[in-house]
C-alpha cells in the first residue's frame, strides 16, 4: 500500500465502540428511570448539605457564646485580682487615715491653717482610696450586724427593741464586697427586766 492510500484510509475503530455509539434506542423506560434516580440523589445530597450547614451554624453560635462568656469571666477575674492585690496595701494605709481623723477630732484650733491642711489631706486621701473601691463602714445608730461590726462593749438600755450601735470606736472598711476591717463598736441591748418577788412572799418589814 502506498503512502497516499494509507493517508486516505479512515482510522479503524473497535467493534464494541461502534456498537455502543450506533446502538439504537429500544424505546424502553431505563433512561427515564435513570433521571428520576438522579434527581432523588441530588435532593438527598442537598438535604444533607443543608443539615450540615445548620449544624455548623449552631456549632458556631455555641462557640461564639462560649467565647463571650470566657471573655467576661476573664474581665471579672482581672478586676478581682486587682482588688485583691490592692487589699493589703490599702489595709496598711488605714491606720494613717485613722490618725489623721483623730487629729481632726481633737477640740480647739478650728481656725488654724494646720487644721484646714489636715482636713484637705484627709479628703484627698479618702477620695484616692475610694477610687480603688474602698467603702467606709460607719454604723452609728444602725442595727448591729455581726458580719460587718465587732462589738467590744454592751450597754443595757431600756426602751429599745433590738441591738443598736451607739458608739463607733473605729470605723470599718470594705473593698468592693470584701470586708477589709470590721467596725469596732459599742452596742446597746434591750434591758432585761429584774425578776420580781416569788408568789405569796410577804415583803420584809
Amino acid at each position: 500500500m502506498s503512502d497516499d492510500e494509507e493517508k486516505a484510509a479512515p482510522p479503524s475503530q473497535p467493534r464494541g465502540d461502534v456498537d455502543a455509539l450506533t446502538a439504537p434506542d429500544d424505546g424502553g423506560d431505563d433512561k427515564g428511570l435513570e433521571i428520576v434516580i438522579g434527581e432523588e440523589t441530588i435532593q438527598d445530597e442537598l438535604a444533607k448539605l443543608q443539615q450540615e450547614v445548620t449544624n455548623l451554624k449552631e456549632l458556631y453560635l455555641r462557640k461564639l457564646a462560649d467565647f463571650d462568656n470566657y471573655r467576661k469571666r476573664q474581665e471579672r477575674e482581672a478586676v478581682e485580682f486587682r482588688r485583691t492585690a490592692n487589699a493589703e496595701l490599702i489595709r496598711e494605709c488605714l491606720p494613717v487615715l485613722d490618725n489623721l481623723e483623730r487629729a481632726l477630732a481633737v477640740p480647739g484650733g478650728d481656725d488654724t491653717g494646720l487644721r484646714r491642711g489636715v482636713e484637705l489631706v484627709v479628703r484627698q486621701y479618702q477620695a484616692v482610696l475610694a477610687r480603688y473601691g474602698l467603702v467606709q463602714i460607719d454604723p452609728l445608730g444602725a442595727p448591729f450586724d455581726p458580719a460587718m461590726h465587732e462589738a467590744i462593749q454592751r450597754q443595757e438600755v431600756a426602751g429599745i427593741e433590738e441591738t443598736t450601735v451607739v458608739q463607733v470606736l473605729q470605723k470599718g472598711y470594705r473593698l468592693g464586697e470584701k470586708l477589709l476591717r470590721p467596725a469596732l463598736v459599742v452596742v446597746a441591748v434591750p434591758a432585761t427586766s429584774a425578776p420580781g418577788p416569788a408568789s405569796g412572799a410577804s415583803p420584809e418589814e
